[in-house]
């Protein structure tokens, strides 16, 4: 065979080797493109969705996207464009802007806050702001007039709604800096209420009050936020307790833990904390002499500590010896005279408005029984129904609203269906009632109360007002605690001038 042949031959044994490789492979093809179309329609025919299920997905996705915009919404709270740099001069400016605890995230704060969907069950003394509660509290306690109390009140909340700043706070006029004593009281003035960030009408407000508090928590945990910080501070930790035990917000433990180390460190050797004097008057560790306007409201917000501690199992060893060393160190500051007992500013004496905050903080420490609670009350029952345009003595400090203040709290306290508190509710809620401003403020009357502006007079009236249902009584028998008394001690006349400033 000659070379042509040959290579003729092969030529033609490659065709055919290649023609028989290629009709196999395409065989092959043929028929797993069979078998996989058979199956594809079998999986086809298992998964066809039922017409009820896909209405259902198509729910969930509008809630979801409904819930995404929500929470883009609420973003908004970050924007502080029209915060009011202006000074009050009656305030001191801030020393330090110091931002929250790094270990506080605050967008997470807020997001939790505007997510809670009701209070927790709320124990101790606190019960009474639920909506029934409220209702029956105001049938029971109120005198008849809980109609008209409960919608002044709602016209104060409303109107300090209008004048919270962007960033969450307030201050004396409702216009101005912000000040976190006066963001606290009126925080205060909501709770009392039972409005919570979950709220429909007030849920933003309370959510951005809070977080102005816990922004202006320095490194030292005072909140101070552009006022004298040992009247913001107690105001300020007093609302924040409250807020934490209404709401179970765990966000809030821990900047009120900061916030309680703060008092129990400021606390000076006599139980007292400091006023005027020193190097830094009205501030912590700065000396000065024991004020008790200043201890007042570090006794309430103690016990706000305290109830919220208890229901939410906070182990802080020092805050019951405290809150009863603060007790005591307002007894020091007393003088009893002709079967009553006085309470006096910086030195012994009997000044209207202490007298009234010693008798209710003596309540609130768990001393109802006590003596020196019996003289107490002795004294400020003696002046009778109240009236608006008269007062005991309009030059006392912090205005006649901040004396009906403390004394209707002190006698709901005391007995809430005795005569004492009857009278005196029926007289300061005609009063109140009958002088609120159309817009929903209070303007006190009194030379004192004039200074004090119109939120402090605002949220002092409505928290009066709120009284027959904001705390339980503390004589129910089974919340009472009887702690030792210290006897008080003597000392100079008091005829120092008292001031408030925040």
């Amino acid at each position: 065979m000659n070379i042509q042949k040959r290579t003729k031959l092969e030529h033609y044994l490659s065709v055919f080797i290649s023609v028989l490789v290629n009709g196999g492979l395409f065989a092959a093809m043929l028929i797993y493109i069979t078998f996989d179309t058979e199956q594809d329609q079998n999986l086809q025919q298992t998964m066809v969705i039922d017409p009820v299920d896909q209405e259902v997905i198509d729910e969930v996705e509008e809630e979801i996207v409904e819930e995404v915009t929500e929470m883009q919404e609420m973003q908004d709270f970050t924007d502080f464009q029209d915060f009011d740099a202006q000074i009050d001069t009656d305030f001191e400016p801030e020393q330090e802007v110091v931002n929250a605890p790094t270990d506080t995230d605050i967008n997470q704060l807020t997001e939790l806050l505007s997510d809670i969907a009701s209070p927790v069950v709320m124990s101790g003394m606190m019960p009474g702001r639920t909506a029934l509660m409220r209702q029956q509290g105001l049938q029971r306690y109120s005198g008849g007039m809980g109609d008209q109390t409960e919608a002044a009140v709602q016209r104060a909340l409303r109107w300090l709604q209008s004048t919270q700043h962007s960033n969450g706070s307030w201050n004396k006029e409702g216009t101005g800096s912000g000040n976190a004593g006066y963001t606290g009281l009126a925080l205060l003035t909501f709770l009392s209420n039972g409005q919570t960030p979950s709220s429909a009408e007030f849920g933003e407000t309370v959510s951005r009050a809070i977080r102005y508090l816990v922004e202006s928590q320095g490194r030292d945990g005072a909140i101070t936020g552009g006022g004298r910080e040992v009247y913001s501070h107690p105001m300020a930790t007093y609302a924040l307790a409250e807020a934490y035990t209404m709401t179970g917000n765990v966000l809030l433990r821990e900047p009120l833990e900061r916030a309680i180390q703060a008092i129990i460190r400021g606390q000076m050797a006599d139980g007292g904390f400091p006023g005027p004097g020193g190097d830094r008057g009205y501030r912590y560790g700065g000396g000065g002499r024991s004020d008790n306007s200043v201890n007042a409201w570090h006794v309430q917000a103690l016990k706000a500590c305290v109830i919220a501690a208890d229901v939410h199992n906070m182990n802080i060893p020092e805050l019951e010896s405290t809150f009863q060393k603060a007790m005591d160190g307002m007894l020091r500051l007393t003088q009893p005279r002709d079967n009553m007992l006085g309470f006096g500013y910086t030195s012994p004496g009997s000044r209207e408005i202490l007298t009234s905050a010693g008798a209710l903080c003596l309540h609130l420490a768990g001393r109802p029984r006590a003596s020196q609670t019996r003289a107490a009350l002795n004294f400020i029952t003696r002046h009778g129904t109240p009236a608006w345009g008269e007062s005991p003595n309009p030059s006392e400090y912090g205005g006649t609203i901040n004396l009906w203040y403390y004394t209707i709290q002190a006698l709901f306290h005391n007995n809430p269906d005795g005569r004492p508190f009857q009278q005196y509710n029926r007289g300061m809620a005609t009063a109140l009632v009958n002088n609120q401003n159309p817009e929903g403020y209070w303007e006190c009357f009194s030379q004192r109360g004039v200074g004090q502006g119109k939120v402090y007079n605002t949220t002092l009236a409505a928290l009066g007002l709120m009284v027959y249902y904001r705390y339980l009584p503390t004589t129910q028998a089974e919340r009472i605690q009887q702690q030792p008394t210290t006897q008080p001690q003597g000392g100079a006349a008091d005829d120092d001038i008292i001031t408030i400033t925040l």
